[in-house]
């Protein structure tokens, strides 16, 4: 039998894997290795086209019409499938940041999935998208515009389709980690699942290299921002900011 499968959307450094860590660990949720779109040669991933963590650049290679590649999907609902650690579970989660541009060919091609879209404070996201590429790919033109595209473009496309979604939810990543054992039973209830134990939310996780408990880590980020950068980055997506409210 194939899995209800649960996608994970949202910009990077939003928060998306360690909301994945913590759903994957209910005995009813299977998951993956690695992001899926490492996982088949069915999908490009932006590394690949030349832009690394920003694929809003070249959103037309990753935002597909719902009707279109059917071999595709089929090819890649048989590599996921696969690779899930836990065959029998009833659910599958998958959390690569560019499904956040094709949630209606999803939905098309995937039998009614769910999906989890997390949304955090737009500063924070642009910067650390421009750190992330500034150190594993050095500088390039307009770095921190396009952070901040990237953090902006992924909500108007999400706030586009999310209308014709079936089964979608929007958290924030500022909620998330105030609470997260609420946030995670809210997203559970959402799935149609009981709770889980209260110690998966208390436990330290390892993201972007860093252990530690489940934590707002907006602080520390937006301390670092100059006024410059502050101004570069609401020059593309005050809208969204203004409307989220950070």
């Amino acid at each position: 039998m194939s899995p209800r499968w649960i996608f994970i959307i949202g910009c990077y450094n939003s928060g998306t894997t360690l909301l994945e860590q913590i759903i994957h660990q209910h005995p009813s949720i299977a998951g993956l290795p690695n992001e899926g779109q490492f996982l088949t040669d069915a999908l490009i991933t932006p590394k690949t086209v030349g832009v690394p963590r920003l694929w809003a650049e070249k959103q037309n290679l990753f935002r597909f019409a719902p009707d279109e590649k059917s071999d595709e999907a089929n090819k890649i609902k048989q590599d996921w499938t696969r690779l899930l650690d836990k065959p029998q579970a009833p659910f599958a989660v998958e959390k690569s940041p560019t499904n956040t541009a094709r949630t209606l060919w999803l939905q098309h091609h995937f039998e009614q999935p769910y999906f989890i879209h997390i949304v955090r404070n737009g500063y924070a996201v642009a910067l650390g998208i421009h750190d992330k590429i500034l150190a594993v790919y050095g500088e390039m033109p307009q770095l921190l515009q396009k952070a901040a595209n990237q953090w902006a473009r992924s909500i108007e496309i999400v706030l586009e389709d999310a209308p014709a979604l079936s089964h979608f939810l929007e958290i924030r990543y500022e909620d998330f980690t105030a609470n997260p054992k609420n946030v995670t039973t809210q997203i559970l209830k959402f799935l149609g699942l009981p709770p889980i134990s209260s110690e998966i939310t208390e436990q330290k996780y390892t993201i972007h290299g860093l252990h530690s408990p489940i934590t707002n880590k907006n602080a520390s980020r937006l301390a670092q921002m100059t006024a410059e950068q502050q101004k570069i980055i609401y020059a593309r997506a005050g809208k969204l900011l203004n409307a989220y409210g950070y």
